[in-house]
């Protein structure tokens, strides 16, 4: 037998730490916050802090990687925008103006378009079928357009909240 440390009655112990007796440890236990919460609170915590000691490249890349899912998501029903297939199992978010070369564009939703493996990578995008079809899906002017501010922002560098809200908006 032991003696509550809240409410200084005796009760039977179940183990030798044991310093409460069952109703007050209930009492307690209710008022207490959920440790579950709050672990999660303070990962999320330490996610954020790191997201914010990540480089350029990757905070890029990740926002490349958000929009290009969503582009394949948009084009499910289209073909390759360059071979017009249908039978890949494989799909990448295929630039037109290359994210290389034209950075000001990247997220530009008439410069990206589902696009076969086999066109973006082993034929370098295929670029001459890619503007062709380009063409029709969105109109001469509209790819005129995107060529010139392709050219007025070719060397463009995206802030941090720029890429934050193209993850935010795109996921």
């Amino acid at each position: 037998m032991a003696v509550c440390k809240i409410c200084k009655e005796l009760f039977t112990q179940y183990n030798t730490i044991q310093n409460k007796c069952v109703p007050c440890a209930i009492k307690i236990g209710k008022n207490k916050p959920v440790k579950p919460a709050y672990k999660r609170v303070t990962s999320e915590l330490k996610r954020e802090a790191k997201e914010k000691l990540e480089s350029y490249p990757k905070r890029l890349q990740k926002a490349k990687k958000v929009f290009q899912s969503w582009i394949r998501l948009r084009d499910t029903t289209q073909p390759c925008i360059s071979c017009v297939t249908t039978l890949t199992k494989k799909w990448d978010g295929g630039h037109y103006l290359k994210s290389e070369l034209y950075s000001g564009v990247i997220f530009d939703e008439r410069n990206v378009n589902k696009q076969c493996v086999s066109c973006n990578k082993h034929k370098d995008g295929n670029v001459a079928a890619y503007r062709q079809h380009l063409v029709k899906k969105i109109g001469t002017k509209a790819v005129e357009e995107l060529e010139q501010l392709a050219n007025e922002t070719r060397f463009k560098k995206w802030s941090s909240d720029e890429l934050e809200e193209i993850k935010r908006k795109y996921k």
